[in-house]
């Protein structure tokens, strides 16, 4: 089957551990931020080798520059600065590309991922501003990623439109949840216990994509499902997905940054573009990689959906 006439979007795969495959400094409770501290040309590395696999979209390696990672103190310091050099990297890359290639400015969550007990958005607001502000000149879209609740996501929502009204920059804003890999009733639900169909429902007042991401690909073609009926309404707002490829986890004592997980040796490139193909035939345009994806299955995906 065709996809070309669908105009799928690829993006790009996961950077944290890209950056440890090729070498990086990389470790916890830093993580992919150790690469921006330590060696910021490994990070325009590893972007390039997306790019060259054929990514559309690539992300600012911010993601771990939050307090959860650096620290409340090397945040308060260096975060800025860190962040603004994620934007740049990202640029300089695409703008070294000989195809076009957006940068979306990356939104993570900020107390831990997978933890949206932890969220508190009186912290939060300032905190996201810090991110949002310095990425502003260096970025084409927001992309507020691995979301544990609604009110996370919302939180994420006002504080880019504050930056977008007093600042100026990109206001396009695309939102992705993180859903549990164990389904309820059947139904895959947020790392908070609400629903997709909830979660889809209300992002599509302020953002002009819904995704999922940092999931199974299984639970992440069950949450395809509810995001495929929910946005049957809004045939403008897209939908898609970048899974990761971590083996069954979160016993009661896994912690996000106490361990780095396995991957599943069995979600070869090909394997992974099968999820990806049911996806699209569920009606998502927008499709990629979380921990674990590489250029290998970025490749994959280009070469069988991209334009």
């Amino acid at each position: 089957m065709s996809y070309k006439h669908q105009a799928i979007t690829v993006i790009d795969g996961g950077m944290g551990r890209e950056l440890r495959r090729i070498g990086a400094p990389f470790g916890q409770p830093e993580w992919s931020a150790l690469a921006l501290i330590e060696a910021p040309d490994q990070v325009v590395k590893a972007h390039q080798n997306f790019i060259e696999a054929g990514a559309e979209v690539i992300t600012t390696n911010a993601y771990a520059v939050v307090p959860y990672h650096l620290g409340e103190q090397r945040f308060a310091e260096r975060g800025r600065e860190l962040v603004a050099l994620a934007g740049r990297l990202a640029r300089q890359a695409a703008d070294e590309s000989d195809q076009a290639v957006k940068v979306a400015g990356s939104l993570p969550p900020l107390f831990g991922s997978y933890q949206p007990e932890l969220f508190n958005a009186n912290v939060a607001r300032a905190q996201y501003a810090t991110m949002v502000e310095p990425q502003l000149p260096h970025v084409d879209l927001w992309l507020a990623e691995t979301m544990g609740s609604i009110e996370e996501a919302q939180t994420v929502a006002n504080t880019v439109a504050d930056a977008h009204r007093t600042l100026g920059g990109p206001n396009e804003l695309w939102t992705s949840f993180h859903v549990a890999d164990q389904l309820v009733d059947g139904r895959a639900v947020l790392a908070s216990g609400e629903s997709v169909t909830d979660a889809a429902c209300c992002a599509a007042h302020y953002s002009t994509a819904v995704l999922i991401n940092c999931s199974s690909p299984e639970a992440t073609s069950a949450a395809m499902d509810e995001l495929a009926k929910a946005l049957a309404p809004r045939p403008d707002i897209r939908f898609g997905g970048y899974a990761n490829t971590f083996e069954p986890k979160r016993s009661d004592d896994y912690a996000p940054n106490g361990s780095i997980l396995n991957d599943r040796e069995e979600l070869t490139p090909s394997v992974y573009a099968g999820f990806a193909e049911r996806w699209i035939d569920k009606g998502a345009t927008i499709i990629g990689g979380c921990c674990g994806i590489h250029p290998e299955h970025i490749c994959e995906l280009a070469q069988r959906f991209g334009a």
